[in-house]
C-alpha cells in the first residue's frame, strides 16, 4: 500500500538540518519518492522509526527492504540513477547534510559532496 505525507527540509545557517513532515490524511505518514525508469521498483523514505530511512519495494508495495537503517540519521530524498543501479541520496549520518549514492541492493555507501552547510535533494540527469 502507498503512503503519502508532505516532507520538507531545512539546512540551517549552522549546518544543522530540520525536517517537518505532516500527513496528507491521519494514517499516512509515508511518501513514495522515485520509482525506477523501468518502472519494477520505488525508493520512498518514510520516518517509521523516529528518522528517515531509504526503502526500496516493488511497485505493488510488496518486498519493502530498509536499504540504510542507521538510526539515529535521517537519509531521504533518493533518486535512481538512468540505468537504475545506484540511488543517491540525501543524509546528515556524517553530523552535516551531504550527497551520498549506494547500489540499489544498499550495499557501498558512500558520501559524494562535504560543504560545511550541507548539500541535499539529489538527482540524477541523462
Amino acid at each position: 500500500m502507498f503512503v503519502m505525507s508532505i516532507s520538507l527540509a531545512a539546512v540551517l545557517s549552522s549546518g544543522g538540518c530540520i525536517r517537518v513532515e505532516e500527513p496528507l490524511v491521519e494514517e499516512v505518514t509515508d511518501k513514495p519518492e522515485e520509482e525506477a525508469l523501468d518502472g519494477s521498483k520505488i525508493a520512498f523514505s518514510p520516518n517509521r522509526d523516529g528518522n528517515g530511512e531509504i526503502y526500496i519495494m516493488n511497485v505493488d508495495g510488496s518486498g519493502q527492504v530498509n536499504l540504510t537503517n542507521n538510526n539515529p540519521a535521517d537519509d531521504g530524498f533518493p533518486s535512481f540513477s538512468p540505468d537504475g543501479s545506484k540511488i543517491a541520496f540525501s543524509s546528515n549520518r556524517d553530523g552535516t547534510v551531504g550527497i551520498y549514492i549506494m547500489n540499489v541492493d544498499g550495499s557501498g555507501q558512500t558520501r559524494l559532496t562535504n560543504a560545511p552547510a550541507g548539500d541535499g535533494f539529489p538527482s540524477f540527469s541523462p
